[in-house]
């Protein structure tokens, strides 16, 4: 706590250790942005990140509310009235001794110092319990201290309530955003592929940016290298403008009836099945093929 008080007031030469809302905060903060500001969960991390950084600056208010108003209190206390306490508890058990020592040698110590002797206690006595008198008659400090201990863990708690409700809220408009926006398709980005003969570029696009929309036939020209993975259509000028779909991975059939095919294979669509099956051809076969194995580049027309 004192750490985080003289590092709020400039005085510390090294940070003190750091708070774990600080710690948390820092992080989400980190990840949310590199997540960025088009994730949904990107901002919501960053929104909480935020919230627990304002928490733990309340929590360093507090650090200092509570060394201003109770510690700083605490430690004069024991500077001051204390330490006279036990300075005269001390003073008071030298003196009884002393007395002792000369009323033990009555007859050989002079009356007049003995009298001295028992003077000096009964004063220091007397002093000690004046000074814890006067320690244990200040209720209304001490109270008042308790009282403003509870009273800055009261205004920490409230801020950290106020500033949770407030991201609670965000959060459920952010929730809310989420679950209202349509849901997404994966597609695969376009793929960039060099010819080792002309050393020209060619790209693979999905239909919506393969070719303009004309008339006449549509193909897709893909340069590529033999043996590559696309190599088995690439050269064959597939006609894009009828449903097909690409190979993701390869697969073997199980059953009779379906369709094996090599991952990078543009197969012809002729029907679905259901929710899990296609309908396909590919060069003279036909057959079955798992829809979760294939990425569609031209759906098939709607029923």
């Amino acid at each position: 706590m004192l750490s985080t008080v003289s590092r709020i007031r400039g005085q510390a030469r090294t940070m003190g250790y750091p708070q774990t809302e600080a710690m948390l905060g820092e992080c989400m903060l980190f990840y949310g942005q590199e997540l960025g500001a088009t994730s949904e969960f990107g901002g919501a991390l960053m929104a909480v990140g935020g919230a627990l950084q304002q928490v733990s600056q309340a929590k360093d208010i507090l650090d200092v509310s509570i060394k201003q108003t109770f510690i700083d209190p605490l430690q004069e206390l024991q500077r001051s009235e204390m330490k006279e306490i036990k300075y005269q508890l001390k003073k008071v058990n030298g003196r009884r001794l002393d007395f002792d020592y000369k009323k033990g040698r009555r007859g050989k110590v002079a009356a007049e110092e003995l009298h001295l002797a028992w003077d000096k206690f009964i004063t220091s006595k007397e002093l000690a319990e004046r000074s814890m008198f006067v320690l244990l008659q200040s209720d209304v400090d001490r109270i008042g201290q308790l009282d403003a201990l509870i009273a800055a863990l009261l205004g920490y708690h409230c801020n950290a309530q106020r500033i949770l409700l407030g991201l609670q809220g965000d959060l459920q408009a952010r929730l809310t955003a989420a679950s209202n926006k349509p849901a997404r398709r994966f597609r695969s980005r376009k793929i960039q592929v060099g010819d080792d003969h002309s050393g020209t570029v060619g790209f693979y696009h999905q239909l919506s940016a393969a070719a303009p929309r004309s008339s006449g036939k549509q193909f897709m020209v893909v340069p590529s290298k033999p043996g590559s993975p696309i190599s088995s259509y690439a050269d064959c000028g597939l006609v894009l403008n009828q449903p097909c779909c690409r190979a993701m991975y390869s697969f073997m059939p199980n059953r009779e009836g379906e369709l094996d095919f090599s991952e990078g294979d543009i197969i012809i669509l002729t029907g679905q099945v259901d929710s899990n099956w296609y309908e396909g051809t590919l060069r003279d076969r036909s057959g079955l093929l798992p829809v979760s194995y294939v990425d569609v580049l031209v759906p098939l027309p709607l029923p």
